[in-house]
């Protein structure tokens, strides 16, 4: 009986020596796994920044426009999202809204152009999740391109 005692004492020594040298090398794994899907994430990201084509920088806002995401639709209209980064002013109230994605729609024959979709975020470059948001942004009145204006001057990128 004392054999036995003395026999299974070093299993369970054993177990709990070989569960202790697991621990740091999960701590490994599990590191390497985040830095990895930080990685993925930066891959995945730079892609998407190298699509933006600028439009508009001010002190206010910066405004981009995604050239990949270009659509011919009949007769003469397209489409394409455009980013637009807010700035915070250090004498203003804190801004809610960092960033907004606008699905527009231009009629490049008549010079007007509609909002499908409006998506608003509280990160800059449209990163992160969506801000809760009631209405959908979807504004399909057509409204005349304001002369001298960032939408002029997609509009003449996105219809020449």
């Amino acid at each position: 009986m004392l054999i036995k005692k003395n026999h299974i004492f070093p299993k369970i020594y054993q177990a709990s020596a070989q569960s202790f040298h697991l621990a740091p090398a999960g701590l490994v794994i599990a590191q390497f796994l985040c830095g990895l899907l930080m990685w993925a994430g930066t891959v995945q990201a730079q892609p998407m920044m190298a699509d933006l084509k600028p439009i508009l920088d001010t002190k206010s806002q910066s405004i981009y426009m995604y050239q990949s995401s270009i659509k011919n639709l009949p007769p003469d209209w397209k489409k394409v999202w455009v980013l637009t980064n807010f700035y915070q002013d250090p004498s203003q109230a804190a801004l809610t809204i960092l960033s907004t994605r606008r699905n527009i729609l231009f009629d490049c024959r008549k010079n007007r152009f509609s909002t499908l979709a409006l998506i608003k975020y509280g990160q800059v470059n449209a990163l992160g999740k969506p801000v809760l948001q009631t209405d959908s942004g979807f504004d399909l009145k057509e409204r005349e391109i304001p002369e001298g204006s960032a939408m002029e001057i997609i509009k003449g990128l996105v219809c020449s």
